[in-house]
């Protein structure tokens, strides 16, 4: 999409050399367990369930619509879903249930499945280049799915052909070229059917070439930041200004890395990737087999670096910073060019260049230049019709659109979508929901909060007659042990009359018959109040736990779900409403421009309006 600077440049008569470049320096994307079944490289999407950790470099794709936007377990417990009850009801597969309603729509990324780190530079295209046909089909064909007028869906099926045959060429006729050779190949080609022409002032290279360092290349300005990190009136400084602003975050400071440790890497043919260590008396690599180099004299400068290298490991050394450090690096020599989210690093290499400044070292680099792209306010110049995704058909109402439609109501739908998630996450009580749900959705969500209020109002009745007879229960444990006394009174009474009984005379006898028959009736009325007792206990057991009242729970307990499955199904679609529209509006695949508008009016008319600004990478 930077292709749209270009035409800026060329408008403006600026002119000026653009250097294109794929960042090639990287691992590349590796799940850490290989699942049964699984290829060396797998297309997979990203979620917060079992690839929560995921990251993606150097082969990944978005569908039109679609991008790297997670609705995340946090997102939907904020948001009033009861995450743990809604697993409980899918136990047969929790993960694939918590693996789904946290995806990432219309988003897939290349993952290599095998326990070697891979560096992108040194990875051959015939181990992959199947994989990355998959890539692109299922991005392509995603993005067919959306488009529902049959003209538009023709010259995008032919499109997408066109892109795959340039990969198929490509790796016929360069059978030992690397994937990083692919990508440069085709970055061109990109920039030449947005253009609709060849591009003028552009260069393509990538960061394994671009940051070679040898004696030859040690004077360019690129490698003048790593300097502050070997002079030794600045390396403590440097060190500390790098850790202090990579503390509290997902980056380890440099201690983590051992003595000496910098914040750059060398990238070395049949070695790897490892971080540099300069001590005062070697020069370490920490490549998965670690490289020991010893020193004759300390290493003071770059140029110092660049011959002890250039001596011990060849001409094809390659220096680049860690994320932080890799942004002064080149900003030295270059201007960065960023889109509006560009680069999350930027903020922390600004904190470093700060600190840095505060304490007498002036950074020298150039501004980030930003690119602002209304992508989908542009889209009024684009005469196709498009079948929505769900969250989109949810956020704009309908399931079919005019592009030019879309252009027209995405942001009002999209700050709709913000206010549901506003008023959604304040709903605690079920029968509030399922108004709220009969009110937005209609359809069956009356009638099913009637039922529940039914269901709900024949439960306490049952409980309240549960209660009832819970109290006759204890009325007569009372009486029970009203009787017991009685019963332990009378049986003492009849012992003491036959113990103080020395003649059995008629009147004695005819008491003591009398006493009996008094103990042999308390004894009766016990009998006949414990089985009371027990049958008021299976009435109440009935009226608590038997099939009626087991058959209300279950259906209030379903309906409940029901309902809180609506919810996560609102949330998560406004989610990614919110954060996908606004993601790709600042972050268009640039394929999807000429695939939907064989026109070029939409590209142009986001040429028109994009906006430019810098950003200094040092504060004001």
């Amino acid at each position: 999409m930077k292709a749209v600077l270009c035409c800026l440049l060329q408008a403006g008569g600026l002119g000026g050399a653009m250097t294109v470049g794929i960042h090639d320096t990287d691992y590349f994307a590796k799940l850490k367990v290989r699942q049964a079944g699984q290829s060396r490289f797998e297309l997979m999407p990203h979620n917060d369930g079992s690839t929560k950790e995921l990251w993606s470099a150097a082969g990944e794709i978005s569908r039109l619509f679609g991008a790297e936007c997670i609705p995340t377990r946090h997102d939907l417990l904020r948001h009033g879903v009861p995450l743990a009850r809604m697993v409980r009801r899918h136990a047969e597969d929790a993960q694939g249930f918590l693996n789904q309603v946290t995806e990432a729509w219309g988003w897939r990324g290349l993952v290599y499945t095998g326990s070697r780190n891979l560096i992108v530079h040194n990875l051959p295209l015939k181990l992959m280049g199947d994989a990355v046909e998959a890539m692109l089909q299922w991005g392509f064909e995603g993005t067919l799915e959306t488009i529902a007028d049959p003209s538009t869906k023709e010259h995008a099926r032919e499109l997408a052909q066109r892109l795959i045959a340039w990969v198929r060429d490509y790796r016929d006729t360069h059978p030992n070229a690397m994937l990083t050779d692919l990508y440069q190949h085709l970055l061109p080609c990109l920039y030449q059917l947005l253009l609709e022409g060849d591009p003028p002032g552009i260069q393509v290279n990538c960061t394994a070439h671009l940051l070679l360092l040898s004696p030859d290349t040690a004077h360019l300005p690129r490698f003048e930041f790593v300097d502050l990190f070997l002079n030794e009136r600045t390396r403590r400084l440097a060190a500390d200004a790098y850790n202090q602003a990579v503390e509290g975050t997902e980056i380890y400071t440099l201690d983590r890395f051992g003595l000496g440790a910098l914040p750059f890497d060398l990238v070395l043919p049949k070695h790897g990737r490892g971080t540099l260590r300069v001590t005062l008396r070697a020069l370490h690599v920490e490549t998965p087999d670690p490289i020991r180099i010893p020193l004759d004299k300390p290493i003071r400068s770059i140029h110092d670096l660049a011959q002890v290298l250039t001596a011990h490991l060849g001409d094809h050394v390659t220096l680049v910073g860690k994320a932080v450090a890799l942004i002064p690096m080149l900003a030295r020599e270059f201007l960065f060019v960023f889109n509006e989210e560009g680069s999350e690093y930027v903020r922390l290499t600004r904190k470093m260049n700060d600190y840095l400044r505060r304490h007498g070292v002036q950074v020298q680099v150039h501004p980030i230049l930003r690119m602002r792209y209304h992508t989908w306010d542009a889209f009024a110049e684009c005469n196709a019709q498009l079948a929505l995704p769900d969250h989109l058909a949810a956020a704009l109402g309908r399931p079919r659109v005019g592009a030019w439609e879309l252009a027209a109501e995405w942001r009002e739908a999209v700050e709709g979508q913000a206010r549901l998630l506003e008023r959604i996450k304040c709903i605690r009580k079920p029968r509030e929901l399922m108004a709220f749900l009969a009110e937005s959705e209609g359809g069956s969500w009356a009638a099913h909060l009637e039922e529940y209020n039914r269901a709900k109002e024949r439960q306490v009745h049952m409980r309240k007659a549960a209660a009832e007879v819970q109290a006759q229960v204890m009325d007569m444990y009372a009486r029970l042990k009203g009787l017991k006394r009685q019963i332990v009174a009378a049986e003492r009474e009849k012992g003491d009359h036959f113990r103080r009984t020395k003649q059995w005379t008629e009147q004695e006898l005819a008491r003591r018959e009398e006493l009996g028959a008094r103990v042999a009736h308390l004894l009766e009325q016990r009998r006949q109040l414990i089985e009371r007792i027990q049958e008021l206990k299976r009435h109440r057991l009935e009226l608590e736990r038997g099939s009626e009242a087991a058959s209300l729970r279950r259906r209030i307990d379903d309906l409940e779900v029901a309902a809180e499955a609506a919810r996560m199904t609102m949330v998560r679609n406004a989610i990614l409403t919110t954060r996908g529209m606004v993601h790709t509006q600042h972050r268009p695949s640039a394929w999807w421009i000429p695939m939907l508008d064989r026109t070029g009016a939409w590209f142009r008319r986001i040429v028109e309006t994009a906006e430019l600004y810098t950003e200094p990478l040092v504060s004001e």
